[in-house]
């Protein structure tokens, strides 16, 4: 039987730092991602949404840079605890897990084998320094790995505004997210293309948007956008948006 290195690894590291689940924080055996009392109430909404624009309930079409969005879970506990200890502990479970799950959706819609590279959603350099890691990086590493796809984080750039993107209303997050993100002039192999673009949360979308409209200035034939969680719309609030 042949052990992955990968695993070595986590069975040493489970010695010195007890392996948790992301969601509960409960201890949990070294090869497991998730308890399995958080992983049955992490309902997998995938199939529920539009392949096209990610939603429960849709969105104009006609307004979207990117050509499909998969997301996995609605963004309601206990995935929403994963997250965050994946975004502010680097607790990568979360995303090991997701990456098979978000590979078996993008076998279903044929772009698999397709995709030609992947990349994340940039972050500033300013918040970079503070946070020390990108959680967007570190799924779309562990996509590339499960689709065996060659991974580049440095597609795009990012300038940040001066408020915080999720203190903005929806109107102004769209207008931010435009001026925010930049093709890099010195990474721009992308042309003709497929590129999965990977994100951690997916709510007004306009953040994926803004970064899909970048790769296809650069060139990219298409862009999929993946992220782990949605946002779950109601008919009303679509309605009046």
């Amino acid at each position: 039987m042949k052990v992955s290195l990968h695993s070595v690894r986590k069975y040493i590291t489970d010695i010195f730092l007890p392996n948790r689940c992301p969601a509960c924080s409960k201890l949990i055996k070294w090869d497991m991602l998730l308890c399995n009392e958080c992983k049955s109430r992490m309902h997998l909404a995938a199939d529920e949404l539009c392949s096209v624009c990610g939603r429960n309930v849709c969105s104009d079409h006609s307004q979207l840079a990117f050509d499909n969005c998969i997301a996995l879970f609605y963004y309601e506990q206990p995935t929403i605890n994963a997250i965050y200890a994946l975004k502010h502990n680097k607790a990568v479970n979360l995303a090991e897990y997701s990456a098979s799950l978000l590979k078996k959706q993008l076998e279903k819609l044929g772009i698999a084998d397709k995709a030609d590279l992947v990349t994340s959603v940039p972050m500033s350099k300013k918040k970079l320094r503070k946070r020390r890691y990108n959680q967007a990086e570190i799924i779309a590493k562990c996509l590339s790995q499960s689709l065996d796809k060659p991974f580049d984080a440095h597609l795009l750039l990012h300038s940040p505004s001066l408020t915080e993107h999720h203190k903005l209303s929806k109107a102004d997050r769209v207008t931010d997210a435009q001026s925010s993100y930049f093709p890099n002039p010195k990474h721009n192999a992308v042309k003709g293309k497929t590129v999965i673009l990977c994100d951690d949360v997916y709510t007004t979308g306009a953040t994926v948007n803004a970064c899909a409209k970048c790769l296809k200035q650069m060139g990219a034939k298409r862009v999929v956008a993946v992220c782990i969680a949605a946002a779950k719309l109601e008919e009303r609030r679509y309605e009046d948006s």
